[in-house]
């Protein structure tokens, strides 16, 4: 008789990247270990599963607030939050009608993962797995300026942080009870192991699909006249754009140097405001928002990658530069500072912003003309990437906690 996995995962769906990619990948990437699995999810997500059509073994159940309440995620920020815990418990509820009827091996909360958050499904008397989660990383203050007017915004997260942390009965007993916390990043690491939880197992929380890896290593030759960096993500305050166009002010003096900028978001018209009054339209290009196809070929076409970002978990662009042999320069600060290594990029200490501007700088035009180095980190980076697999991720969280 098959073990039964119950899976907690409120973003699933087949068709979408980032949570939802989660939620959807552990679904069914546990069914190749021989487990039936169970994953509640919101029901917002039934379309798009039943669109992609049953897989055996994998039993979806639907979830939605009662009483209008579905309204509260998309009012503002902190309804959203309690939107969030409202369905947690409601999940927890209905876990605990299934564990009744189908007894649960395992249960793991997937999607959303920050431990602030928590799951309430440790208070079923089931070995509970959380993660992988993020959630301790917070934006260093010395770097507010490049928040602009958002900086309020960023302090009310993390006095939220605390406060959740502290009070969220979903978190705290649910760490000092977990069978284990899978933390994404040193710095949730630390806050986990603060507030009480006993197993506590580092794991990169990004990773791609194996289809999404090229088939062969690109070979390319930068060098000081020609080096195209690329930047990808949403244009987000958090994601230290603006700090990213005072690197290329500094390297102006290389007209061979430019930038793409691949993502759309808030702050686009702010960037490119700033690059005009930098006088960077010759070396920085906005692309804005393309498909996942198109990122792709971005990947594929520049030399290396540039990442500043100022608060980030396990940033997926990452693994996706770097499946495509980018070297990657970015700060270590976070979930790039641990994906990163010396091997495979190069990481700039935190130091104030002024002096990391210049670091930065001086990092690319050092690799630019260092053909030896580049090849190696290009290599390097290359085969990390080739590992980072969800089949190799779930088959070790599966051999660990399973």
């Amino acid at each position: 008789m098959m073990k039964k996995i119950l899976l907690s995962a409120f973003c699933c769906n087949p068709f979408k990247g980032s949570e939802s990619a989660n939620g959807w990948n552990w679904s069914t990437g546990l069914l190749k270990h021989g487990f039936e699995v169970h994953t509640i999810t919101r029901n917002i997500n039934r379309a798009s599963v039943e669109k992609y059509g049953p897989v055996p073994g994998l039993t979806m159940h639907y979830l939605q607030l009662p009483l209008g309440l579905e309204r509260l995620y998309g009012f503002s920020q902190t309804t959203m939050y309690l939107y969030y815990i409202l369905w947690q418990w409601l999940a927890y509820r209905l876990a605990k009608k299934l564990n009744q009827s189908l007894g649960f091996y395992r249960t793991q909360h997937v999607s959303w993962g920050s431990i602030q958050f928590g799951s309430f499904l440790y208070r079923l008397d089931v070995p509970f797995i959380f993660g992988p989660a993020g959630g301790g990383q917070h934006a260093p203050d010395a770097f507010k300026e490049y928040f602009l007017e958002h900086w309020s915004a960023e302090e009310k997260r993390k006095k939220i942080s605390h406060c959740l942390l502290k009070y969220n009965p979903a978190c705290k007993q649910m760490l000092k009870q977990a069978h284990a916390v899978l933390s994404s990043n040193l710095d949730t690491q630390t806050m986990a192991k603060s507030a009480g939880a006993r197993n506590i197992i580092p794991t990169l929380g990004s990773v791609l699909p194996t289809s999404f890896h090229p088939p062969r290593f690109i070979e390319r030759s930068p060098n000081i006249k020609q080096m195209k960096l690329l930047w990808v993500g949403r244009l987000m305050p958090r994601k230290g754009l603006l700090l990213t166009l005072e690197v290329m002010h500094a390297l102006k003096r290389y007209p061979g140097i430019t930038l793409t900028i691949v993502g759309d978001g808030p702050m686009r018209a702010v960037a490119e405001l700033k690059a005009h009054a930098l006088g960077l339209e010759r070396q920085v290009t906005f692309v804005g928002s393309v498909s996942f196809t198109e990122v792709m070929n971005y990947y594929a076409s520049h030399d290396a990658f540039l990442f500043t970002s100022l608060r980030d978990t396990g940033p997926a662009q990452l693994i996706e530069a770097m499946a495509f042999n980018l070297p990657v320069v970015t700060l270590d600060l976070h979930g790039q500072g641990q994906i990163i290594t010396a091997e495979t990029g190069i990481k700039i200490a935190m130091n104030t912003p002024k002096l990391m501007v210049q670091q930065l700088a001086d990092a690319i035009v050092d690799l630019s003309n260092d053909p030896q180095r580049y090849r190696a980190l290009s290599h390097a980076a290359y085969s990390f990437a080739k590992k980072q697999t969800w089949e190799n991720k779930i088959t070790t969280i599966v051999e660990r906690c399973y």
